[in-house]
């Protein structure tokens, strides 16, 4: 975005103060409070479906989210008068991210999870009894492991076959093994008819989660906490959002389990987890995700140059993992 890009908000009802860079697009002062304004990067149907989430996450209690704003036409989508770029302005929060070296802000990001899973299951009986569906089409989510453990898969067939290995492709090799086989247990877990009926269910039901919530996504104000970014949220077990926020919390923990029953016991606290999402959430940590993304990175990348970064991830998931063991086999027993 450029400052030209700025001519399109003429069509909204808003006097501008104040712009500054920052979330992918510019922030907003404006008489109206902050305000995001954003250029289109797809196709308009993925914007209508947000604000249809958006609005009635609002309508159902969680007010803090980044609803949409109209322009003075009353059109969610924006085209550029002059170039024909498309643009979106969202409602904006002045607050501070959640910080992940404080744990009273990650208790309180867990909550809030938990409440905007409340709203989200009252939006999607709300979708059902008027015949809507925003969700995106599904991948089922033991589909999308069954895909990940392949990567795994094909990423150890080409170690094994090169002939000259790099430092970090020699350090891959000779952990892949053991990582594979924690991905196919997990996957078996997922596979094995279990947790049928709990998929089953999500699916019918339209249950919605964020699909990226991560302390990124959660911002501290003077009123409470905000939620935003919804362009993931899609039809899925809600379970998933609570693994994946805890998931990367414990990998700058250290696996540490009472950091996990902190989480844990906040969520449940909002909003019960039942024994049967206990359980899958157990069998989602079993499978090593943050080996099979660093190693599906460089499967897929140029190989010619892999990154000094990457191979401090991969010393430091090799490291830890361990402790994410220990931490598997006391989540397991509860």
């Amino acid at each position: 975005m450029n400052e030209k890009s700025l001519d399109a908000l003429k069509q909204y009802d808003i006097d501008v103060y104040r712009v500054a860079r920052g979330r992918g697009g510019m922030i907003l002062a404006t008489e109206q409070g902050v305000k995001l304004f954003l250029e289109c990067v797809h196709p308009d149907r993925y914007y209508e479906r947000e604000d249809m989430i958006t609005r009635a996450v609002s309508e159902n209690g969680f007010l803090n989210v980044d609803t949409f704003v109209r322009n003075a036409s009353g059109e969610l989508i924006t085209t550029h008068e002059e170039d024909g770029r498309k643009y979106i302005l969202k409602n904006w929060f002045e607050g501070s991210e959640c910080s992940v070296k404080d744990i009273s802000d990650v208790s309180a990001a867990v909550a809030a999870l938990a409440k905007l899973h409340t709203a989200l299951d009252e939006a999607a009986a709300y979708f059902r009894e008027n015949g809507k569906n925003p969700a995106v089409e599904r991948l089922k989510l033991s589909e999308s492991y069954v895909r990940h453990m392949k990567e795994l898969k094909l990423a150890s067939n080409y170690l094994k076959n090169k002939k000259k290995r790099s430092e970090f492709e020699l350090l891959a090799y000779k952990n892949i093994g053991s990582f594979y086989g924690e991905a196919v247990e997990a996957v078996k877990k997922l596979t094995d008819g279990r947790f049928d009926e709990r998929f089953a269910r999500a699916e019918e039901n339209g249950e919605l989660m964020h699909g990226s919530y991560s302390y990124h996504n959660v911002l501290f104000l003077n009123s409470g906490v905000a939620v935003t970014n919804f362009d993931k949220c899609r039809n899925e077990c809600q379970i998933c959002d609570l693994y994946q926020f805890m998931r990367k919390i414990l990998e700058k923990y250290d696996w540490d389990i009472q950091v996990a029953y902190k989480m844990l016991d906040e969520y449940d606290k909002v909003k019960a987890i039942s024994e049967k999402d206990l359980e899958l959430l157990s069998v989602l940590f079993s499978f090593p995700e943050k080996f099979w993304k660093l190693i599906n990175y460089y499967y897929n990348m140029n190989k010619a140059w892999i990154p000094p970064k990457s191979m401090e991830k991969l010393q430091l998931v090799i490291a830890q993992n361990s402790r994410r063991l220990d931490f598997l086999a006391t989540i397991c027993s509860l």
